[in-house]
This record gives C-alpha cells, structure tokens and sequence, in this order.
C-alpha cells in the first residue's frame, strides 16, 4: 500500500515498509532484534530510532544477492504475524 514516504505489505497488519535512499532500499521488517542473529550483514536496530514505517529491524539493500540473504527474514515476520 504506497504512502507518503514508504510503501508497506500488509496482511492483517504491516509486515514489511521499504525506503528508498539513492541507490540503497531501506527495508523495515516487523520483527523484534532478538529476532535477528547476532553478525547478521546490512542490518541494524532501530527500535529506539524514530522512522517511518513498520517494525524495529532495518536492512540497507543495494544488490540482488544481499536481497537473497534478506528473504528469509521477510519470511519470518510473514510468519509471525499469522500469514
């Protein structure tokens, strides 16, 4: 569903929101950072950062093959949230 500033994946709630930053994708995913291993690459907390957006985990994506390592993560808060 486009907003504004993001566009967000919605079931029954926000899944996921993506930014786009120059040649980066800002991916925002509705799972908690316990959720996310500890070294796990282009990802960051954000749960006390104000942004735009769903969840408390962001991923910077600016090629196909970090996507690839980003699905099951997207995976995971479909799951989550009952899909």
């Amino acid at each position: 569903m486009p907003k504004k500033f993001y566009v967000a994946y919605k079931i029954s709630q926000n899944i996921a929101c993506m930014e786009v930053k120059g040649k980066n994708i800002k991916l925002f995913l509705k799972l908690k950072p316990s959720d996310i291993p500890d070294g796990t690459p282009n990802y960051r907390d954000v749960a006390s950062i104000g942004h735009y957006g769903t969840g408390d985990v962001e991923f910077t994506v600016s090629s196909e093959s970090e996507f690839e390592s980003v699905k099951e993560f997207i995976a995971m808060a479909y799951n989550k949230v009952g899909g």
